[in-house]
Parts: C-alpha cells; structure tokens; sequence
C-alpha cells in the first residue's frame, strides 16, 4: 500500500520541480542578456595602470591607497609618475609607458631611525610595566628611557612594515636599508616622529638623534646625543648642516660628504652610511658606497667602528 501512494504522488512533486527549474533558467538567461546589455566599459587604461602598481596602499604616494594614485594619473589630475617609492624605478617606468610618458629619473628614498640611543648609551629612568608598544608606554611620562626624545623600543614600525626591514636590537629599532621599500607607513606609526624618508644614498650623512635638550642635560641621559655643541654646523662648507635650536640637521641634498662634520663632532652623533642587517655585535653594519644611491652592493663594516675608519 505505502508503495503504492509512493507511485501515485511522484507525478504531483515532479511539477512543480519542472515548474522552478524552468523559471530558474529563463531568469538565469535574463541576467546574463542584462549584464551584457548594461555592462559598464572597462577603463583599459585605468586597469593596466593599477595593475602596474605593487598593491601596498601605503599612502607614500600621497593619495588614500594605489586606487587614488592610479585614479588620479589615469584622470590627469597628477602626471607624476614616480611618487610609488615600494615599486620603484621600474614601477615608475611602466607607468610613464602606459601614459605615454617620457621615462622619469627617480631617487630612491628609505626610511631612517634618527636615534642611537641603545642599551650601551642610555639608561632606564623606571620599570615600566604596561602595555608593550610605543604608542602606549609613551603616555607614561614619554616612555621609560633616560632620553626622552629616543626610540622606546617596543616595536611598533616593526608590526606594520610589510617588508620585514625593522628589527630591535639592544633596545632600539634599526632599518635595513637594503629590505626597505620607502612605503612610510613606519613613519606614522613612531609617537616619537623619529623616522624620516631620506634620498638612499649609502654614503649619507646623519645626525642620528632628535633630541633637543640642552647639552649637559643630553650627556647626562645619552652618551651619543647631540649636544648642539655647532661644531659640525661651523666646519660644513656646503651650508649642509643647520642648528633646529641645539639639534644639528644635515640636509642629503645639500652634504658632499667631506668628512669634516665627523671629525668634530664630540659625541659621535653623526653617523656615516645607511644601516643595514645586524652584525655580529648588536649594532647594525652600516653601508659605504661612494657611487650612484642605486648601487646595490655597498661595502661593509660594523656599526661600533663607523666613527673610526670613516
């Protein structure tokens, strides 16, 4: 009997799964013709521009992300092709072919710690127990090292550089150059606006400190401080280094790398070449290169002798 009532009800469940699959066909054709009927044009120029582009949304370029970037030069808005410092030279460069564009120069730039202020150099003024980052131990009384213009140490441009390029090493952050991709988003995150971008020249010259104390107030917190002493600022014949109060500032487009401001200068807050990887003691190899910035395999030497053979 059950089999039976099996037998006689299949034709009446079968209609109505006809009836749906039918009306699922004819929709599913309708959409079809509508998408090509009232398809929007696809802007050929603004997806091989954006393809072209590496996708970090950084903001280095100045715009919200590489759609803005790539927007505004497809618009005509910015003709600048070589503002995406992460693609670099190549990047800027099937940029301005897809434009039309003459082939831009381009200066490399890279990210810089202006703080030497390590666990050899400076002390602790209390234990801090709070939050681990930057940002946080920052709102307690600028953090707990002795100088309180100097990198905290936590590590906050290291969690967001996408490279891999900032390490912390004996209480401080150092860059490697050679990892650095200029996508500035360290630069945002240090509370302490240590980081600047600086053409990549790997024979640079840099006050690596930011403190503007005065000097017997430095010595006593920073062994390597700069203690506006103007030493580097009277000896500079290209008119290089300027005084920000008692901080000496070395402009890189300015310096010829005369040497001179590292000879005088007392504290050895001066620093010659562009840190690269961890050497064995701690301190980060710094480059030597007296070529073009684009050259790609500078000499080497220790960080703790850059003062000495320089």
């Amino acid at each position: 009997m059950l089999f039976t009532v099996v037998l006689i009800s299949l034709p009446a469940i079968l209609i109505p799964v006809g009836i749906a699959a039918a009306i699922a066909l004819i929709l599913g054709i309708v959409l079809v013709i509508a998408s090509k009927v009232f398809a929007l044009p696809v802007d050929q120029t603004l997806e091989e521009v954006r393809s072209a582009l590496p996708g970090v949304n950084c903001g280095a370029c100045g715009y919200s992300g590489c759609d803005g970037y790539a927007q505004a030069l497809r618009d005509g808005q910015d003709t600048d092709v070589s503002k995406c410092s992460p693609g670099g030279s190549d990047t800027a460069a099937e940029l301005a072919a897809i434009l039309g564009q003459a082939v831009p120069s381009f200066t490399p730039k890279v990210a810089y710690i202006h703080c030497q202020g390590t666990t050899d150099h400076t002390s602790k003024r209390f234990a801090y127990h709070g939050v681990e980052t930057c940002a946080a131990a920052q709102n307690t009384f600028s953090g707990p090292n002795s100088c309180t213009y100097g990198c905290i140490g936590f590590g906050d441009c290291a969690a967001v550089c996408p490279y891999g390029a900032i390490y912390i090493s004996k209480g401080i952050a150092h860059i490697d150059s050679h990892l650095c991709r200029a996508c500035t988003l360290c630069v945002a995150a240090c509370p302490k606006n240590l980081i600047e971008m600086m053409p990549k020249h790997y024979n640079a010259y840099t006050v690596t400190c930011k403190n503007k104390w005065p000097g017997g107030q430095t010595r006593k917190n920073c062994t390597v401080g700069c203690i506006g002493c103007r030493r580097c600022f009277k000896v500079c014949p290209s008119g290089a280094i300027t005084m920000d109060g008692p901080l000496a500032v070395i402009d890189p487009n300015l310096c010829t790398h005369c040497n001179k401001c590292l000879e005088v200068c007392p504290t050895h807050a001066i620093l010659r070449g562009l840190p690269l990887a961890e050497g064995t003691d701690g301190y980060p190899k710094r480059s030597r290169q007296e070529d073009d910035p684009v050259t790609p395999a500078p000499a080497l030497v220790s960080g703790q002798t850059t003062q000495s053979d320089a």
